[in-house]
């Protein structure tokens, strides 16, 4: 039994021409797509980031020891326990 594909995000050349529209613009229009999709996901990625960047900025503020624990207990923290709550 052989599935017919549903609606497809990315129109074929010939389903293109076929229309009257052009190829160029249906890959626009895929891009928005995606872009739409994958906004939230990098705004939480850049987001996850900033958090530990500005902790370690305020720390940075008391000396050079602190910063060295505050960055260590960062990149531990991001490796073990940020992983295992996502």
């Amino acid at each position: 039994m052989v599935m017919e594909e549903e609606a497809t995000l990315l129109p074929s050349s010939s389903a293109c021409e076929e229309i009257g529209g052009d190829e160029s613009l249906a890959v626009g229009d895929e891009v928005k797509r995606q872009l739409w999709l994958a906004g939230p996901l990098i705004v939480r990625g850049l987001m996850q980031n900033l958090i530990q960047m500005i902790s370690v900025m305020f720390v940075g503020h008391l000396g050079e020891l602190p910063l060295a624990g505050a960055s260590m207990a960062s990149s531990f923290a991001a490796v073990t326990g940020f992983s295992v709550l996502y």
